[in-house]
């Protein structure tokens, strides 16, 4: 499975049998990048298209457990926990306050965190068990993502592409992975 980061949280993820848009645009979900069959929303702000299925399409925003082509999705108010070719996946909007023991639940399953830098980012991805922990909606969050990288040792980080993740090759540890921006 590959993960790439495009601006302002919507994240492309291709999977051997599936590929997921989360928080696309109106230029990634009809054009040569909106080859996914199932298309998350994290805030119904950003939906701009009916809930449900449209084309091919399957369109999802808000809570609820859903199975799509094998790919399983649960969503939780700002948090969507996926399995996709084995791989847990769970992407966390920007959540103040504290978080909730199903939350914890779905953190603490994790293989691949995706986590919104807001006041409380740090403290929810230290809560996590993700072998792969990715910041996103950064790009106006530039004190928040200092903060974060600080945390977790991981200042002078390099950027990469797109992250390659494969279930037999999971890290032991956590590690901090700072993907471009497409």
């Amino acid at each position: 499975m590959e993960i790439k980061y495009f601006e302002n949280g919507k994240i492309y993820l291709k999977g051997k049998k599936e590929n997921v848009w989360i928080n696309p645009g109106k230029e990634e979900f009809g054009g040569k990048n909106g080859e996914a069959r199932v298309v998350i929303f994290t805030e119904k702000e950003k939906n701009f298209v009916k809930l449900g299925e449209e084309n091919d399409k399957v369109i999802i925003c808000g809570v609820g457990e859903y199975e799509i082509g094998g790919v399983e999705i649960s969503g939780i108010n700002a948090m969507y926990a996926l399995t996709m070719d084995g791989i847990k996946i769970v992407i966390v909007g920007k959540i103040e306050g504290e978080i909730t023991e199903k939350k914890k639940e779905k953190l603490e399953e994790a293989d691949v965190l995706l986590i919104g830098m807001g006041a409380t980012a740090v403290d929810i991805a230290k809560k996590s068990a993700a072998n792969y922990i990715v910041p996103i909606e950064f790009d106006d969050e530039e004190k928040e993502l200092k903060t974060f990288m600080d945390a977790f040792d991981s200042e002078n980080l390099e950027a990469i592409d797109s992250l390659k993740v494969d279930k037999e090759n999971l890290p032991e540890g956590v590690e901090v992975v700072l993907l471009k921006t497409k």
